[in-house]
């Protein structure tokens, strides 16, 4: 079993650094070293997951975990580390998601590795045994008695915690039924160290993982029940590991499992632009009045939906949707390349409250300042300034100064052949952590801002903005 794993990785490892090119690291640069874990290379019903370790020529090291389906000979993407020195994890990508839990994707480059994989002798699902049908942590405690390794006076094992329902581990929401522990315990001094934890997901792949030193720097966030303890002892005695027999064989179960309704998804659901995340964290009632004193009833929107593409540039392309709300403040969704992010305008002009995909709770201004008036005229100035409180990342408030003028109107049309009537060209001066420009178009026959302009690489740009649809 150690040679062949050790040679299937060697291969494995061959395989995967030729196609290293996929990762998310310098564009270019060159892949000095490649190595496939065995110790976390996992099979489980059917699906196999491998870690491959990579180091570039400039030091970034990366860990990238891909996935085998041995039921269709099929490779997919699980998902990739970048590490820092230290070996922490400094952004994580699943798929197109950046921080956050994706599906994972076909990975066709893979095929033939799949077909190779599955057929190893020596990587087969597990064979759980009980070490007891209910630990103190509520769930039962397996070892997988097919894969205990010894060499000399370590004793190499995999520890499982099966769940009853589908719960989901801070902070990417990845999903798991059952946790594994690699334990590497030395048969002589009794000393026990957690090499690897890895999350599954119902389907066998594994979504999470800590390993190397990273898992070195929480060892003592892990603690054996005396049963685990005990059970180590007795493996280390016997001559054939495979033969441990615990609390009897453990059989899966076929049923399917529920979402967790205690640990759940907790980051937010931004898919179709609802309001109930941001709902949880209300606005000041002063301010919500504010706003709604100022939109009404000159600047009450006349539209129920309206998406369109946004153009940044020739290769950056964000979609966009504005959702009104039964008050009238406007919900903007954008969908970037590897996130979303979600605001509570007035207008579209400014964020009253709003967060992305990837964070647990969102920015509430705590401060509005502005006398902004409606209608818009020739000339016309205001100011519009929000304060944002202190938070745990940001030790300061943040403020944002806007100085806005009308200067000018024109046809709706010139902008998108889809908006009717006229728009009042605004042009603002906006102060933050440094000074920005920007050009919008007030929309008089939606009563809506729309940006003619942002700003990019200290320069102001003209934004193209296609594909509007428009649900009144």
């Amino acid at each position: 079993m150690k040679i062949g794993n050790t040679l299937l990785c060697a291969l494995l490892a061959a395989t995967l650094s030729s196609h290293a090119a996929d990762a998310p690291a310098p564009a270019g640069k060159k892949v000095l070293s490649s190595a496939v874990n065995p110790l976390v290379l996992v099979r489980i019903n059917d699906r196999i997951s491998a870690l491959n370790q990579l180091v570039f020529e400039d030091g970034q090291h990366i860990n990238r975990w891909d996935g085998f389906d041995c039921s269709t000979n099929q490779a997919v993407r699980l998902y990739w580390d970048m590490l820092d020195e230290n070996e922490a994890v400094v952004r994580r990508f699943y798929n197109g998601s950046y921080d956050r839990y994706a599906a994972p994707q076909p990975e066709n480059s893979l095929a033939e590795v799949a077909a190779n994989l599955c057929r190893a002798p020596h990587l087969k699902n597990p064979s759980w045994v009980y070490i007891e049908k209910k630990s103190k942590y509520d769930t039962p405690i397996l070892v997988d008695t097919a894969s205990v390794l010894r060499v000399k006076d370590l004793l190499i094992a995999k520890i499982g915690f099966e769940y009853g329902e589908i719960q989901f581990d801070p902070p990417y929401d990845a999903p798991y039924d059952m946790k594994i522990e690699v334990h590497g315990y030395n048969c002589e001094t009794q000393h026990d160290n957690v090499i690897a934890g890895l999350d599954i997901t119902p389907e066998g792949y594994v979504s999470d993982s800590l390993t190397g030193k990273a898992a070195q720097r929480r060892n003592e966030d892990f603690s054996n029940t005396p049963a685990t303890s005990a059970a180590l002892k007795q493996l280390c005695a016997m001559s054939t590991p495979s033969a441990f027999k615990g609390e009897g064989a453990y059989v899966a179960t076929t049923k399917k499992k529920n979402v967790s309704s205690t640990s759940g998804p907790m980051l937010p659901d931004m898919s179709n632009n609802g309001p109930q995340w941001l709902a949880q964290f209300p606005l000041p009632a002063e301010i919500e009045k504010q706003a709604l004193q100022t939109i009404n009833q000159w600047a009450t929107p006349r539209f129920k939906k309206l998406s369109w593409n946004m153009h940044w540039s020739d290769n950056d392309t964000v979609p966009m949707r504005l959702d009104v709300q039964p008050n009238g403040l406007l919900l903007l969704l954008e969908n970037y390349t590897m996130f979303s992010a979600q605001r509570l305008t007035m207008g579209n002009l400014g964020q009253l409250k709003g967060g992305i995909s990837i964070s647990y709770t969102p920015t509430v201004i705590s401060e509005l300042h502005t006398d902004l008036r409606f209608p818009l005229h020739q000339g016309q100035k205001f100011t519009f300034d929000t304060v944002a409180p202190k938070t745990d990342k940001k030790d300061e408030q943040t403020v944002i100064k806007r100085r806005c003028e009308v200067t000018g109107s024109d046809e709706a049309r010139q902008i998108n052949s889809a908006f009717s009537g006229r728009y009042w060209k605004v042009a603002c001066e906006i102060e933050s952590d440094g000074v920005e420009h920007q050009t919008l178009a007030w929309l008089s026959d939606l009563n809506v801002f729309m940006p003619l302009t942002q700003w990019q690489k200290g320069k102001e740009v003209a934004a193209k903005i296609t594909d509007v649809e428009i649900v009144r």
